[in-house]
């Protein structure tokens, strides 16, 4: 037994062959996405787990868009208590916002509406207040159309008949009996409630607790913590979502804000390649965390690559042992890590480049100069702002680490300034002799990357910044240009 509680066993006396789990490993490092967790589970035993530093299998993570699926089993819960039903008309729950007649699409709409995706708005709104004054497109009910402010009514609701947040609800029902990490959280909103449509932050063997519970049948340790009917309904197709979405793993059918996938499963699926993919058929449980936001089609490629490798291989029954294949696995394993970047450690523009400093056009990040630095294995780009100095260190083939240098990026409450830096690991590389590619993460509980690329011209530098990462980074994107005038200090 692991220190998470999880009894352990080599995948083979499970009927998984270890070689086809290091095919998977080997895929997704084939097809470049950068993941901080792997777990695999089959017949309710942990066979595979391995983290990328700083990541381990203690630290809480940020689950994104799984956050949704927590929020339905939540309104599961309260269904049983008696305290709501899925028929309840959303325009009752918030009396204040309609004091008179509403659009009847508006009058219309249920929680099992907001459970299946199908709002009567075709996009998502900032505020409670805003639903109900935007006309409505269509009625509630008829079109999935993926949508979070389903989500956000719904903890709003929760969290307005509870008294408290939907953290502090789900917690002596629901999280505690399955021995989920004491101090998990979700952020709050700008609603002024839980951001419960992505801001859940737990440990993968946290998420994969209550996956496990969903395969259960909403049974834990002989303990009915859910209602059957409800956990049958939520993880079964609800509503067709085939000409909602272009990717095929996203074309299975929507339960209650929970996806079906492929081979009869169903799967809590988070932006940046957060995954809990169930096969109950098969008992087989996926749990994959991980930042491949700006990597078109990462959950996809995730979902693929474990289609074509493990499911095929699993058998029903026990393998022979394979200490060798066993030793392959716990080797990918544990090479498991962030993705450096690609390149180059040396040009020969370094030594005119390093240390001059390059003054800038107006630009609409409102850098002012430029100075790049080399030496050490690394570099540092370093830059002045409106909002003082601040500096970017990357390591040539490896990463370094340093506190991103804004303070004014989110905490626990959306929108609301944390007052430190995030914690950043970078790496570069050359992919030619003038150009600089550069790759920064910024971890903890939000998730995000940066990519600067730098192309060095005689006395001009031309940078280009693009961040890919939710409510953050906004200062990062786009063109900056200039020219260089003098020399700094070097390193």
């Amino acid at each position: 037994m692991n220190r998470q509680g999880f009894i352990t066993a080599t995948p083979e006396s499970a009927g998984v062959p270890s070689r086809a789990v290091t095919a998977f490993l080997k895929r997704l490092d084939d097809n470049e996405l950068c993941m901080h967790g792997v777990m695999l589970f089959k017949n309710g035993k942990l066979l595979a787990e391995g983290y990328a530093p700083p990541y381990t299998a203690d630290r809480k993570h940020r689950m994104y868009s799984i956050s949704k699926s927590f929020t339905a089993l939540g309104v599961g819960i309260m269904a049983g208590e008696g305290k709501l039903t899925l028929d309840d008309r959303i325009v009752d729950h918030f009396p204040e916002y309609a004091p008179g007649p509403v659009h009847p699409f508006l009058a219309e709409a249920t929680i099992r509406d907001m459970l299946t995706m199908r709002d009567c708005h075709n996009s998502t709104l900032r505020t409670i207040g805003e639903w109900f004054s935007t006309p409505p497109t269509h009625p509630a009910g008829t079109v999935f159309m993926y949508n979070t402010t389903c989500t956000n009514l719904l903890c709003a609701i929760i969290e307005r008949i509870s008294g408290g947040t939907l953290m502090e609800y789900l917690y002596p029902r629901m999280l505690e009996p399955i021995g989920f990490t004491p101090g998990c959280a979700c952020i709050k909103g700008t609603w002024g409630y839980s951001w419960s449509g992505s801001g859940i932050i737990c440990t993968p063997g946290d998420l994969a607790k209550v996956a496990m519970l969903c395969m259960n049948g909403g049974v834990w340790d002989g303990r009915r913590l859910i209602s059957e009917a409800f956990i049958k309904e939520a993880v079964s197709k609800q509503t067709d979502n085939y000409i909602a979405n272009d990717d095929p793993e996203h074309q299975q059918g929507y339960g209650y804000q929970i996806w079906r996938t492929r081979f009869n499963g169903f799967g809590f699926f988070g932006m940046g390649t957060q995954l809990a993919v169930a096969l109950p058929d098969k008992d087989l449980l996926l749990i994959t965390t991980g930042d491949t936001q700006g990597t078109t089609g990462g959950s996809a490629s995730v979902l693929r690559s474990f289609w074509e490798t493990v499911v095929p291989s699993v058998i029903d029954g026990v393998l022979p042992e394979d200490r060798s294949a066993q030793q392959e696995l716990e080797d990918a394993l544990n090479d498991v890590g962030l993705l450096k970047m690609k390149g180059a450690a040396e040009s020969p523009v370094v030594n005119n480049i390093s240390g001059k400093t390059y003054r800038l056009f107006d630009n609409t990040n409102g850098w002012k100069t430029a100075r790049f630095e080399f030496g050490g294995g690394g570099g540092a780009i370093i830059y002045e702002t409106g909002r003082g100095i601040k500096k970017i260190p990357f390591g040539f083939g490896a990463f370094k680490r340093f506190e991103f240098p804004e303070t004014h990026f989110p905490g626990m409450e959306m929108r609301v300034p944390s007052g430190i830096g995030y914690e950043s690991y970078a790496s570069a590389g050359w992919s030619d002799e003038r150009t600089l590619n550069i790759l920064c993460y910024l971890i903890g509980d939000y998730c995000g990357n940066l990519r600067i690329t730098a192309v060095f011209d005689g006395d001009r530098a031309t940078i280009y910044l693009k961040k890919a990462a939710e409510h953050f980074l906004e200062e990062y994107e786009g063109w900056i240009i200039g020219y260089a005038q003098d020399r700094g200090v070097s390193l």
